[in-house]
C-alpha cells in the first residue's frame, strides 16, 4: 500500500485528481505508521520509499478487500436527526467535505442519540450520493447477546445499506460465546465486512480473538479511549497486545473532550494537564498547527486511527488538518510522551466529565469534582465501560 502522500490541505479542485483512500488498490498488509527522514522511525514504523521527510502522510489502512482509509475518522455521537438541536445542512456538507479531501471513514453506534446518530448519518450518505465507509457499534449494555444479528439488521436500516464496512462489541459485556457465534453468522450472511471491539482490555481483547478465530473471524479493529490525557492503553501494553494481534486501534475522543484543543485551558485546574497544555502549545506555535491538530497527528504516530467528533465544515477542516501533509517528528512525539497524562480520560478526571456536559461554578466546582469521582467509581464498579489499563 502506498501511503497518500501530500504537503498542504488540499482543495476540492485538487483532490479531484488526487489518489483516493476509499477504494484503493490492494491494500493487504498496510499499516498506520510510515517512517520519517528526520530521526528513526517511531517504534512499528513502515518504511516507505515514496516518501522523503515527516511531511508524508501516515500510510491507508485496510479495512476490507480493496478498500482503504487514511488514519482519521469522524466521530458521529453528537449527530441527530432533530432539527431545532442539529444543523441538518452542516453535517451534509461536513460530510461531502469530508470525502473530497479523502477523509472517508465516519463511526456511529446504535446507542449514540438511541440509534438517531445513525439515521442522520445513513440520511446523509444517502442523500449526497457519496460512498463512505461506516463503522456503526452493537448495544451491548442495552440488549442480549442474541438479539445481535436482528439489531444489526435495524442498524444497516437506519444507515440505509446493505452491508456494514465494520461492526463492533461496543463494551466487553454479554456472552462472549454467543456473541463470536453471532458475529459469524453475519459475516457469513454478508452484512458485514470486518468485526470490531470496542473498550476492551487485554485480557478481554485476546479471549475474545481466540473465540472469533474458532468461527473463522479475523479481529479487526479495537475502539478505546486513548490520548494524550489517557496514555495508559500504550504504557499498559495495550497497543503492543494488538498489534501482536492484528488487530488496528481506533481511538475515541482523542481531543479529550476538547481539552487538548485550548479551548478550557482557563477553567483546568489539573497539574498535569496543564503541563502537557503548555508543552503542546509550544509544539503547536512552531509547527503552525492548532493544539488539537498537533494532539490527533500525536495519535497517528501511536499507530492508531483518531475519530474526533465533527459536526460542521470548520471543525472537520480542522480535523483534518491534524493528519494531512504534515508529521511529528520523533523528537517532538518523545517530548509530548514525557508530559502526556496516564489516567485523565473521560471516566477517570472529573474535568473531563466537565468540558463534556458543562463547568460547575467555581464556589462548587471542589465539591462537584468530589461528587463526580464518586459516581465514576461506582459506575465502574457496576458496569463495563471501560478496562483499566494500568493497576
Amino acid at each position: 500500500c502506498k501511503p497518500f502522500c501530500v504537503h498542504s490541505l488540499p482543495s476540492t479542485a485538487d483532490m479531484a485528481d488526487a489518489p483516493t483512500p476509499l477504494l484503493g488498490g490492494d491494500t493487504q498488509g498496510a499499516t498506520v505508521n510510515a517512517t520519517t527522514a528526520t530521526g528513526p522511525s517511531l517504534p512499528g514504523a513502515a518504511q516507505s520509499s515514496d516518501c522523503s521527510n515527516h511531511d508524508c502522510l501516515f500510510d491507508l489502512i485496510e479495512v476490507g478487500p480493496r478498500t482503504g482509509i487514511v488514519p482519521l475518522g469522524i466521530g458521529t455521537n453528537s449527530w441527530g436527526t432533530n432539527v431545532r438541536k442539529f444543523d441538518v445542512p452542516g453535517l451534509k456538507d461536513a460530510f461531502t467535505r469530508s470525502l473530497e479531501m479523502g477523509i472517508t471513514l465516519f463511526d456511529t453506534a446504535q446507542i449514540y442519540n438511541s440509534g438517531e446518530s445513525e439515521s442522520m448519518l445513513g440520511i446523509v450518505n444517502a442523500e449526497t450520493g457519496k460512498k463512505a465507509v461506516i463503522m456503526s457499534k452493537f448495544n451491548a449494555l442495552g440488549k442480549a447477546a442474541k438479539d445481535l444479528v436482528p439489531s444489526l439488521r435495524e442498524t444497516l436500516s437506519r444507515c440505509k445499506v446493505d452491508r456494514l464496512d465494520v461492526f463492533f462489541i461496543h463494551h466487553p459485556k454479554g456472552d462472549p460465546e454467543v456473541l463470536a457465534r453471532e458475529l459469524g453468522k453475519a459475516v457469513q450472511e454478508g452484512l458485514i465486512s470486518a468485526v470490531g471491539v470496542s473498550n476492551y482490555g487485554e485480557q478481554a481483547l485476546r479471549a475474545f480473538h481466540a473465540l472469533l478465530a474458532r468461527h473463522g473471524v479475523p479481529l479487526k479493529f479495537n475502539e478505546i479511549e486513548f490520548s494524550l490525557l489517557r496514555r495508559s492503553p500504550e504504557r499498559g501494553g495495550l497497543l503492543r497486545t494488538c498489534e501482536e494481534l492484528g488487530v488496528k486501534v481506533v481511538a475515541w475522543a482523542p481531543l479529550a473532550q476538547g481539552r487538548l484543543t485550548g479551548k478550557h485551558t482557563q477553567k483546568i485546574a489539573n497539574p498535569g494537564t496543564l503541563e502537557l497544555l503548555k508543552v503542546l502549545e509550544r509544539i503547536a506555535q512552531k509547527r503552525g498547527k492548532t493544539q488539537g491538530q498537533v494532539a490527533i497527528n500525536w495519535c497517528c504516530c501511536k499507530g492508531t486511527i483518531p475519530i474526533p467528533g465533527a459536526r460542521s465544515r470548520t471543525q472537520l477542516e480542522q480535523n483534518a488538518g491534524g493528519v494531512l501533509g504534515w508529521r511529528l517528528t520523533p523528537e517532538e512525539v518523545a517530548e509530548l510522551d514525557s508530559v502526556a497524562v496516564d489516567e485523565g480520560g473521560l471516566y477517570r478526571d472529573p474535568e473531563a466529565a466537565f468540558a463534556t456536559w458543562g463547568w460547575p461554578a467555581p464556589l462548587f466546582r471542589c465539591f462537584v469534582r468530589g461528587l463526580f469521582r464518586c459516581l465514576f467509581s461506582c459506575a465502574r464498579r457496576v458496569l463495563p465501560l471501560q478496562e483499566r489499563c494500568l493497576p
